[in-house]
């Protein structure tokens, strides 16, 4: 079996497997999550996509904490060589989506136990049978800030992608190739 083995500077150039599995389960979920939106919001009459979203919602602040601890503990890999203004823009943009990812199961949080002060009073819900703790009332409208971050949080992804995609097809580097889960 003639393998071919991974030149040492290519495992220098790409980010860990640990950062690339994250990545992509995040992802994953948060499109999940982003596309059937506006199904948990209309659908009241049934409890379990609703409760399903939240829950995932949850799950995801736990996988942005592991993920931040790890890249905290593990460098991503150098650079590569972009023009000045396209590093910056990964740079802000990368920002930006790690903010969504904080700031939108916060907001659905926030709008979840606005929603569940409502209906059910001031008893905690339970998410997976974990009791989850109500946030304060705020007297904000958390529901329509959750709605419209996930409108540009898609919007966001999106433009990630097409990036991505235009480092790979058109600029033929390794951009998008140094966080594929496979290679």
């Amino acid at each position: 079996m003639n393998a071919q083995r991974a030149h040492p500077t290519d495992q220098l150039s790409r980010y860990t497997r640990t950062a690339r599995l994250l990545h992509w389960l995040m992802a994953v979920i948060m499109v999940a999550m982003l596309l059937t939106g506006e199904q948990t919001m209309s659908g009241h009459g049934n409890r379990t996509l609703p409760t399903v979203h939240a829950s995932a919602g949850f799950v995801l602040m736990l996988l942005l904490a592991i993920r931040l601890w790890w890249r905290w503990k593990h460098a991503p890999p150098r650079a590569l060589e972009h023009p000045v203004w396209e590093l910056r823009a990964a740079k802000a943009a990368h920002a930006a989506l790690y903010a969504a990812m904080l700031l939108l199961p916060l907001t659905g949080w926030l709008a979840y136990t606005e929603h569940v002060r409502r209906a059910f009073g001031t008893r905690p819900a339970s998410l997976f049978g974990i009791k989850i703790p109500l946030l304060p009332d705020f007297g904000v409208n958390w529901h329509l800030i959750h709605n419209w971050g996930g409108k540009l949080v898609l919007a966001l992804i999106a433009l990630h992608a097409a990036a991505a995609l235009k480092h790979h097809f058109v600029d033929r580097d390794r951009t998008l190739k140094r966080m594929l889960p496979w290679q």
